[in-house]
């Protein structure tokens, strides 16, 4: 019998609490120095009878069914765990980790990342939030208030890549954001040298204080170009595929 989107709501409330949800993380490298510096969470479902789910499907149903609250607040958990254990065997990284808008709509998912943030003592930075370009409660007040509230106590905001068009000033200077992600599909398409508009997407950024994260990086030729658009940091399989471990060399 086919699943329904309403059987994979129930069996995504279902697992939020359990091993099929988990994390795996995607090294990012500083281009200055070449070490790591961050990690990006991304979240996995292993469905037991239809296996690996696609996340934007994950998504899709967590944000339509509201399991998103409980799903958010489950991979934040286990991502400040993830952090706690890098920082006590000496990896000083930040994890990123990706928000739904729906999520800062809730007036009690700024609270609760508050009150982890403090009562685990993290340093500044250690936590980002990536925040998708396209989000309609950000003009509202409260939310743009939540944002600036996490932003003073050290939580760190990441702007993610959307096609070919650069971030507006206007978007840059509403949003307490402290990172901008070049899209991988940019990047990889990019001649060399890199084209003018593509460069001044980078310097737009930087003209603003932002470091850039240059996505999607799988040649050397990608990694070539991040460097010369003057891209900060860099992620992507030639660096290092996702994994619930990152084991170094």
């Amino acid at each position: 019998m086919p699943t329904t989107p309403g059987d994979l709501a129930d069996d995504l409330a279902a697992a939020v609490g359990g091993p099929e949800i988990f994390a795996v993380y995607q090294p990012q490298v500083s281009l200055e120095s070449g070490s790591i510096v961050a990690a990006e969470a991304l979240c996995r479902w292993r469905h037991p009878r239809l296996g690996d789910i696609d996340p934007v499907t994950m998504i899709g149903v967590a944000e339509q069914s509201g399991v998103i609250h409980a799903l958010g607040r489950r991979m934040l958990d286990e991502c400040l765990d993830t952090l706690a254990g890098w920082r006590e065997t000496g990896r000083d990284w930040a994890v990123a980790v990706n928000v739904s808008p729906m999520q800062f709509a809730d007036e009690s998912f700024a609270d609760h990342v508050a009150g982890e943030f403090e009562r685990r003592a993290l340093a500044r930075g250690s936590l980002v939030f990536e925040l998708p370009r396209d989000l309609p409660p950000i003009g509202d007040d409260a939310v743009l208030s939540r944002l600036h509230l996490l932003r003073e106590i050290g939580v760190e905001f990441s702007l993610a890549g959307s096609g070919d068009e650069a971030p507006s000033p206007e978007l840059l200077r509403s949003l307490p954001v402290t990172e901008v992600k070049l899209p991988g599909e940019l990047v990889r398409a990019a001649e060399r040298p890199a084209p003018a508009w593509l460069r001044e997407q980078v310097e737009v950024a930087h003209a603003h204080g932002l470091r850039v994260v240059a996505e999607g990086i799988e040649t050397l030729t990608h990694l070539d170009t991040a460097v010369e658009l003057g891209c900060d940091r860099a992620q992507g399989f030639l660096i290092r595929q996702p994994h619930e471990e990152i084991t170094l060399p």
